[in-house]
């Protein structure tokens, strides 16, 4: 049977012009990823009119069936240019921060998913959108 993570949160969106900052850090969570990553980035996108966009989230404490989650093993980020058209997907580790750099002019929408150390994955969470002018 696969176990289903259920997840009761919200998704906050900054958005930061031109600031890189890394994904990693969030709410005492351990991460795989090292302080001095940069932040991920859409591939190939070098346009110098592009902004950072933070996502924090509240990490789910049970599966779906309302058994305690203690397998927790990360989050993935997935965004694209508008709603439901999620295009890239970016594993960021165990961590409830991420901030998603060179995102062009227009509307970007996110969801994330958490997934165990079995490889389940949960759905995704509420969208949410932000328009870059």
């Amino acid at each position: 049977m696969i176990k289903r993570i259920h997840f009761l949160w919200c998704i906050f969106i900054l958005s930061l012009p031109l600031l890189v900052v890394g994904c990693g850090g969030g709410s005492g969570s351990s991460s795989n990823l090292s302080s001095n990553n940069p932040a991920q980035s859409i591939p190939g996108n070098t346009s110098i009119y592009t902004q950072d966009v933070t996502l924090t989230w509240e990490p789910p404490t049970t599966n779906a069936d309302g058994t305690p989650l203690n397998d927790l093993a990360g989050y993935r980020v997935y965004f694209g240019p508008g709603s439901g058209n999620y295009i890239y997907k970016n594993d960021v580790g165990n961590v409830t921060l991420c901030t998603i750099g060179g995102l062009t002019q227009g509307t970007w929408c996110f969801a994330v998913t958490a997934y165990d150390t079995s490889g389940n994955e949960s759905d995704y969470s509420n969208e949410t959108c932000v328009t870059i002018q």
